[in-house]
């Protein structure tokens, strides 16, 4: 515990990222999945993870997604405002990303955003990106 009286994490700051995501980067998915597994407030690395240009990164992401939508879905809703907040990206591989991943969660809480980015998006796949996340979600 510092002076101010905060708790330091191993696990806070950009070095911690950087190491990380090219941890996952060189191929090391299971180790990082067990990672995510015992710190999965570390989850919040998601959204970065999608917005990041590297592919190994990205599915890695995904993966993760989807092991946690079985294992604990309730530590992935967490992270939906983030992802939401990722729908304004100007980078259109972003924002279908953030769909797919949104999908993929299942949290229909994000449904009137994804209604809103429909009524933006101007890309036709996006467009149909979004409309088939939200037949999912209109299922759960």
């Amino acid at each position: 515990m510092s002076k101010n009286g905060k708790i330091f994490s191993n696990w806070d700051g950009e070095n911690f990222e950087k190491i990380l995501f090219e941890y996952l980067d060189s191929g090391y998915l299971e180790n990082i999945i067990t990672f995510f597994e015992h710190e999965p407030e570390q989850l919040s690395l998601i959204p970065k993870m999608l917005a990041d240009e590297r592919m190994r990164l990205k599915i890695g992401a995904f993966t993760i997604i989807e092991e946690f939508r079985e294992k604990n879905p309730e530590a992935l809703k967490a992270i939906v405002p983030s992802l939401i907040a990722l729908l304004s990206s100007p980078d259109k591989r972003i924002r279908g990303d953030v769909v797919y991943a949104l999908e993929i969660i299942g949290d229909t809480s994000a449904k009137s955003a994804l209604i809103d980015a429909l009524s933006l998006e101007e890309d036709l796949h996006i467009r149909e990106f979004i409309e088939d996340a939200l037949k999912s979600l209109n299922k759960q």
